[in-house]
This record gives structure tokens, C-alpha cells and sequence, in this order.
């Protein structure tokens, strides 16, 4: 799912296509194609790496959805220092290939966000931690850390407003480092080592059985 407000390549990849492009039209007016060839080529890139894709959201109202593009690296059950509870804990490194979109994995209000680890609170730009809750109760927390380390990123969701399941959640241009707990009774369907894609798979399911 793609909000018609994001278009199929990123702002943040617009920002650097938009003067490239003009640089490869000058150079093909005033050259021969040859020497634009190369700008071209960098456009195509640079379109590819900050593409945002629209992907088709699994019907599973319990389902929790893939946050990034990436591959599991670890998964097990850990304090959680945001909502300070025991919770199944996944660990996944977003590919540096993109689609560098961070998806909602669940619907939910977003109850709070932090720009800070709880014991780094000096450290804003380290990571976005946002704290999502479904109309059942469930607690959802996502942790965000951009691998450009440096970067500040931007929420496309504030607290007290509402995010649908695989809804774009923020951007964090060339990958990020994600770590997700989600309620101790979750059934993980994933695995280490495992690919995932954003949006269209499901890691885990929300157990409300009786």
C-alpha cells in the first residue's frame, strides 16, 4: 500500500535525481549523447535505490508485517526497555539496496515516539523508537536506527493519530538497522537468516485465542 501522496521514487531521491537529470539534458544539447551517458546512468540508479515500491498487505488483521525490506539476524524473548515488559524481540538488518521505506507493522494508534534509546537519552539522532497500540490492547514497539548515523529521521505519523498496517511509517534513506518487540504470546513466523519484504510479509501473528 501506497498513500497517493508518496510517488513511486522517493522525495529524498527526487532532491538528487531532479538536478542530475538537468545536468544529463545540457549535456545532451550541448554534447553528444556519450557524455551524458554516464549522468543517465546515475539517474537510473539513484531512481532504483529510493524507489518506493507499492506492495500488497496480507489479509491477517493479526498479522505483524515486515517494517523493512531486509534479512532476520536475531529473534528471542527480552526485557523491553521502552514499555519495561518481557517481549519476543526481532532484530533485522534493512538491505542497503533498498526500498528504504519503513512500513507500520500493525494498525493501531501511535501512543509515542522517541528520538533517543532509554539509556542514551544525549544520543537524538541515534534512533526513532515508535510506540504503536491495536484497538485490542496489543503494544507494538519499533526501534529504527538509520545506518547514515548522523540523520535525523522524519515521522510520517505523529502520536494520537492512527496507522494502518503496512502504512508508510517514515524514510531512512540508504537502510537501517530495525529492532521490533512485539507481545510475549506472538507466533513468529520468521526465522534468522530468513529474507523478508516490507508490507507484504508476515513475521508474526497476535495471539488472542482463548
Amino acid at each position: 500500500m501506497r498513500s497517493k501522496h508518496y510517488p513511486i521514487v522517493a522525495r529524498q531521491g527526487l532532491w538528487l535525481i531532479l538536478p542530475l537529470s538537468g545536468a544529463g539534458l545540457l549535456l545532451l544539447l550541448f554534447h553528444q549523447f556519450a557524455f551524458s551517458l554516464p549522468v543517465w546512468l546515475a539517474v537510473g540508479v539513484i531512481a532504483f535505490l529510493f524507489r518506493d515500491p507499492e506492495r500488497r498487505i496480507p489479509a491477517k488483521p493479526l498479522g505483524i508485517v515486515a517494517p523493512v525490506d531486509g534479512r532476520v539476524i536475531a529473534m528471542q524473548e527480552m526485557d523491553d526497555p521502552y514499555l519495561e515488559r518481557r517481549a519476543c524481540w526481532l532484530k533485522i538488518a534493512g538491505s542497503a539496496a533498498g526500498s528504504y521505506v519503513v512500513r507500520s507493522p500493525m494498525e493501531g494508534k501511535l501512543q509515542k515516539q522517541w528520538y533517543a534509546t532509554p539509556s542514551d537519552i544525549g544520543n537524538s539522532r541515534a534512533v526513532l523508537a515508535t510506540w504503536i497500540q491495536s484497538d485490542e490492547g496489543d503494544d507494538i514497539l519499533l526501534l529504527v536506527r538509520p545506518r547514515l548515523a548522523w540523520l535525523r529521521l522524519h515521522s510520517d505519523v505523529v502520536p494520537g493519530e492512527r496507522t494502518g498496517q503496512g502504512m508508510r511509517l517514515c524514510y531512512s534513506p540508504f537502510g537501517a538497522e530495525i529492532e521490533i518487540w512485539m507481545p510475549l504470546n506472538t507466533h513468529i513466523d520468521v526465522r534468522p537468516g530468513q529474507r523478508i519484504h516490507s508490507g507484504s510479509d508476515v513475521i508474526g501473528i497476535l495471539n488472542h485465542g482463548s
